[in-house]
């Protein structure tokens, strides 16, 4: 993902007297706009795969530490799929709220 560059609003400034413009503000355009929601977009959508990743994180460490604390080391296995639809369950079953497949 490429970096946000911030635009660096600037509000438009004028000498309530004299009328003088003091300051040239950012002008409110669709460019402009756009930049901002893309960038908005973009890392929304980060955030959504970090939170992803951190959560199968979180449960393969879960998976691994009950299985060194009820001395199980030995038949931990540990595979993620895009989805179960691709998944042919042989022997066992799925919960859909644990998302695990219980073999």
């Amino acid at each position: 993902m490429e970096s946000y560059e911030r635009i660096g609003w600037l509000d438009h400034v004028v000498d309530i007297i004299t009328e003088e413009v003091i300051q040239e503000g950012t002008p409110v355009s669709q460019t402009n706009m756009n930049h901002m929601d893309d960038g908005i977009w973009q890392n929304r959508e980060t955030i959504i795969l970090h939170d992803s990743q951190i959560a199968d994180a979180q449960r393969e460490i879960k998976v691994l530490k009950d299985a060194t604390l009820n001395n199980m080391v030995n038949n931990v296995f540990l595979i993620n799929f895009v989805s179960v639809t691709s998944v042919a369950i042989a022997s066992g079953i799925y919960d859909p709220v644990a998302r695990k497949i219980y073999v």
